[in-house]
């Protein structure tokens, strides 16, 4: 009765949140003429709170690359704290420790050059300076100038160190391009990208994301004027980043401004998330492509109600419930977002900020430290080939240790996406069971920055009311959830509770035998990730069917019925 009882909660449709952000900023930075584009969290000067880092640009006048340092207790100062010594029209940004000193570092697009339109930008990076900022100067700038409005940061080779993605294209006045990758090396980006795809187009976004869940990242562009670009990565096979698109996007034609991947289902598999902007076109609408079981749908399988001037996109969990919202913004127009209920995004957005902003970028982090938690844990199983894991949270604060078979790997042997939540290891951890262990800190408040590219306002910071309290041991089981499930490679079983004396999680097959044991002994509060291969404590891979994860902490118990697919 018991089992019986747990099933039919399962079943049961989850009521729909409150999102605890206030819709009133709480800061707003002077406006100083600026067109605020690309934005992140970073703690540039290693105090321990993040401070706010700002492109500004666009295409519209050439502007600093700035910093807001957080000066405690999240107070961020009404006018930049340092700036770039280069002005140039730039567009998005990315953070991450790409020299690996232990230092975030910034990379910049620059969209259009100096003469304007009739002059391509470039990429450059503004390397950490170790006293709290970055080099007045890029420390590095590509070797030739192109048109990119967007870069990303990912471990393209699985060796373990950040190479930069590009977004290359100029659509107003037709100059296309190909997407490009500069590889790291030994710390230092590639002049001359070693990587540049078949296609040419106009791109405004890139996002790097796990579509296959085969342990290695892949690579999508958001086009305008053409279909949605997807490179699978063959680097688990034995091969690398193939310059032709594996996926295309058929609802053309295609106007994309801004892309994000997140499992919004949680089968474990990203969808696909895109702003489409109606400045050149179409209805401008919220559009997510789903993911089934590796494989993107081409046409969406969720629209929002109404369109405009889409600008941003990104999957979040706000409301600390366990799934992945989606938040939006448009120039002129609200940020939005719409909930996430039972896998279904609702068809008009549950929260809305009282501005409306010209939204570019969304920055999604806990500024005021109301909320951090040292005590998250993804144990996970290497297979020999993947080198990419996700750590089932993002956005984190920081990888405090990766344990690769008890052994901690030094820091410049793994690389961290802090804000997408993953790490990727400098080649792939040898086969064994629940092998990597890796231990982060995160936050269970999230509160929300926009940057804003009208020059008469500035950009703006809405505070996160609530954080989530730690469930009692009872409410905590009720929460564990596995993803992907039915499976074919992995899942992941996720639990988030208090102390526990004694913790068992067991997989068992229909008759009832221990299968695999992935934790026995007492746990301390913690966000817990475990990941099951499918293989058996001896290593042995298991049969398609039907198993069983049961947890017990203390006296109390969760069975959860997993199904896995040859």
């Amino acid at each position: 009765m018991k089992k019986l009882l747990i099933c039919l909660l399962a079943l049961t449709p989850a009521a729909s949140a409150t999102m605890p952000l206030d819709p009133d900023p709480v800061w707003e930075s002077r406006a100083n003429g600026h067109h605020a584009t690309g934005g992140a969290w970073a703690d540039v000067d290693g105090d321990g709170w993040l401070d706010m880092v700002v492109a500004n640009g666009n295409d519209m006048g050439r502007e600093h690359v700035v910093i807001y340092h957080n000066g405690g207790s999240g107070i961020l100062p009404a006018n930049p704290t340092w700036s770039s010594g280069d002005v140039d029209y730039h567009g998005h940004l990315d953070v991450g420790d790409i020299n690996g000193d232990g230092l975030p570092d910034v990379a910049v697009a620059v969209y259009i050059g100096p003469g304007g339109f009739s002059t391509p930008g470039r990429v450059k990076v503004y390397l950490n300076n170790g006293a709290g900022a970055f080099s007045s100067l890029p420390d590095w700038s590509s070797a030739s100038d192109l048109y990119c409005f967007s870069v990303a940061l990912g471990d393209a080779d699985g060796d373990g160190d950040l190479d930069l993605a590009c977004a290359c294209g100029e659509g107003y006045y037709g100059d296309p391009e190909r997407q490009r990758i500069y590889y790291n090396i030994d710390g230092t980006l590639e002049a001359t990208p070693s990587w540049q795809s078949d296609e040419w187009g106009f791109a405004l976004d890139v996002f790097w994301g796990d579509v296959e869940q085969d342990g290695d990242l892949d690579l999508t562009f958001c086009t305008e004027q053409g279909p949605l670009l997807v490179y699978l990565n063959e680097q688990t096979d034995g091969g690398g980043m193939p310059t032709t698109a594996s996926w295309q996007s058929t609802d053309l034609p295609q106007y994309g401004n801004t892309i994000a991947f997140g499992d919004g289902n949680g089968d474990g598999f990203p969808e696909l998330a895109v702003a489409d902007n109606s400045q050149l076109g179409g209805e401008g609408r919220f559009k997510v492509y789903g993911n089934v079981a590796g494989a993107l749908t081409t046409a969406p399988i969720w629209q929002s109600s109404d369109g405009g001037y889409g600008a941003h996109v990104s999957w979040i969990d706000p409301d600390i419930d366990g799934d992945l919202d989606l938040a939006t913004g448009r120039w002129w127009g609200s940020a939005r977002i719409y909930e996430n209920r039972d896998g279904v995004l609702t068809a008009d957005p549950v929260w809305e900020s009282t501005p409306e902003p010209v939204c570019e970028n969304f920055l999604w982090g806990d500024v005021d430290n109301d909320a951090l938690r040292s005590n998250g844990v993804t144990v996970a199983s290497g297979d020999g080939a993947r080198t990419f894991f996700s750590l089932g949270h993002a956005p984190i604060r920081t990888v405090d240790e990766v344990l690769v078979a008890g052994v901690p790997l030094p820091a410049d042997a793994y690389a961290v996406h802090p804000t997408h939540g993953w790490i990727s290891t400098a080649g792939p951890p040898p086969p064994g069971a629940g092998n990597v262990i890796i231990r982060y800190t995160y936050s269970l408040d999230l509160d929300l920055a926009i940057t804003d590219w009208d020059p008469a306002r500035g950009n703006t910071l809405y505070l996160s009311e609530t954080a989530a309290a730690v469930p009692d041991i009872a409410g905590a089981l009720d929460a564990v959830r596995a993803f992907p499930n039915p499976l074919r490679e992995r899942t992941q079983i996720q639990y988030r509770g208090p102390d526990a004396s004694e913790f068992l999680l067991t997989i068992h097959d229909v008759s009832g035998r221990v299968v695999r044991r992935l934790h026995e002994g007492a746990i301390t509060e913690g966000l817990y990730t475990w990941e099951w291969d499918r293989r058996d404590d001896s290593g042995r891979p298991t049969e398609s069917g039907v198993y069983f994860a049961h947890l017990s902490a203390d006296d109390q118990g969760r069975t959860i019925r997993l199904i896995t697919l040859r």
